[in-house]
């Protein structure tokens, strides 16, 4: 298993706090996305069915994230990672897939309540749920035995893994230059698009960018330049903000469905004045 240099190895305070924040993000994030999940499998909300699923389908992915925060924990209290290289590749894949399909989860409910917001509400969300899970375990299952395309490690605090960030070969090269395109360009333009006219598409954008900005950064700068030149605490910081998204999404998600029904109501309003 390849290592990374690092300019400056964290401090054992830094690795108790960062086991202390993956804790309380793993337990918070259970919490948060089962009662969204309880609450919209149990008909308890007066959202669309394409919204519905789509909500669900995050939750799900924000409950991926929430679930491996423990062995991330677990690591950063013992300094290094002790789940050897079956556990890395596990996690990593894990980690990847469910990552991928919060972020393209997220993006898809962004332009959905634009499309709602401007009159044209989508009947089902169906076929997008499922390209966006077959999108995810694509680029989750791509760095794995046999397919190689791209490669798993520990990353360079010693903690997690991710993908092999120092690895120059063309192939993985290829494989992070297609994979942040596909999967974070393409999703965050959309939203950047649907936020200029809808001021809660915008809130959305912002918090996206704000989970997995810090892991955009780190793969760009490794990508065309170095990884060895990437400051080891800001590859620490990436999965420490990134897994803040369960909550994070929690919140979105009600403070969306306010936001919408709001819409919706004065929408409505104006159409019985207009009669």
């Amino acid at each position: 298993m390849s290592t990374l240099p690092m300019d400056s190895p964290l401090s054992s305070g830094e690795y108790f706090t960062m086991g202390l924040f993956l804790t309380a993000e793993g337990i918070l994030g259970v919490l948060c996305c089962g009662v969204v999940l309880m609450s919209f499998l149990g008909n308890n909300n007066k959202m669309s069915p394409s919204r519905s699923s789509l909500v669900i389908s995050l939750a799900l992915a924000d409950m991926g994230i929430a679930i491996i925060c423990p062995f991330a924990a677990s690591a950063s209290f013992t300094e290094s990672w002790p789940f050897g290289e079956t556990g890395c590749q596990t996690y990593a894949f894990f980690g990847m897939t469910f990552g991928i399909a919060s972020v393209t989860n997220l993006a898809a409910l962004t332009v959905d309540i634009y499309h709602e917001t401007q009159g044209h509400p989508a009947k089902s969300s169906s076929l997008l749920v499922m390209a966006i899970w077959v999108n995810a375990l694509f680029w989750g299952v791509a760095p794995l035995n046999p397919i190689r395309w791209g490669r798993y490690t520990v990353e360079p605090f010693g903690t997690g893994c991710l993908l092999d960030f120092e690895s120059r070969d063309i192939m993985y090269l290829a494989y992070l230059l297609v994979m942040v395109v596909v999967c974070f360009v393409i999703p965050v333009g959309a939203m950047i698009y649907c936020a200029i006219n809808v001021k809660t598409c915008m809130v959305m954008t912002l918090s996206l960018l704000l989970y997995w900005g810090v892991y955009g950064i780190v793969a760009v700068a490794a990508g065309v330049g170095s990884a060895s030149n990437v400051p080891i605490r800001l590859f620490a910081l990436a999965p420490v903000v990134a897994k803040l998204a369960p909550i994070g999404n929690t919140i979105l998600v009600h403070w969306t469905n306010q936001q919408t029904s709001t819409i919706g109501k004065a929408t409505n309003q104006e159409g019985k004045k207009t009669k």
